[in-house]
């Protein structure tokens, strides 16, 4: 069975992404007692085709679980998110100069349920706050499509590769996936 981890690439003032690195790192290991496989990608900075990319790396393996990762530039410290927002920051453009200020009609706010327990495995603070451009949209969308997703916000440090397949392990080791 597989997870996938996706982070995104390089974006304007982020000409190396923390996030892609994370990923990168992760590819092809197993974890857990349960022995998944984890997929890492790198998905680009884009409101439409970051989710697209998603969607063909889900048809593709088959995932049980997916777990977003993104940089958030103003954090001291990595955190889970709980909550995606329908709204986008309606002054920066993704890599595709798109500038998206909402999702069209739908739930304002819709909560990961795989929030706290993945924080709690990976021995994390949860944030209520995924901010206003394609993480956050990421996660809203994946939400509204009712996957089994989840996202990290990390910050330009990064986070250990070996801390999240670890804290990984232990999430799905207690999670009723995989």
């Amino acid at each position: 069975m597989t997870v996938v981890v996706l982070g995104f690439g390089a974006f304007g003032p982020v000409p190396e992404n923390p996030s892609a690195r994370i990923a990168s790192a992760v590819d092809g290991l197993r974890i857990g007692a349960k022995n998944l496989t984890v997929v890492g990608r790198t998905m680009p900075v884009s409101y439409g085709r970051s989710y697209e990319f998603t969607r063909s790396v889900i048809a593709e393996v088959q995932p049980v679980f997916v777990l977003g990762i993104g940089v958030a530039t103003g954090r001291v410290g990595p955190m889970v998110e709980r909550y995606g927002r329908n709204l986008a920051s309606a002054s920066v453009p993704d890599v595709d100069d798109v500038v998206l200020t909402d999702h069209g009609a739908g739930a304002s706010t819709l909560e990961c349920d795989w929030a706290v327990p993945l924080a709690m495995a990976l021995r994390l603070p949860v944030s209520d706050d995924a901010g206003e451009y394609v993480c956050n949209s990421w996660l809203y969308r994946a939400l509204r499509a009712e996957l089994p997703a989840a996202f990290l916000h990390v910050p330009l440090s990064g986070y250990a590769p070996e801390a999240l397949a670890a804290g990984l392990g232990r999430f799905f080791d207690a999670a009723a996936l995989g």
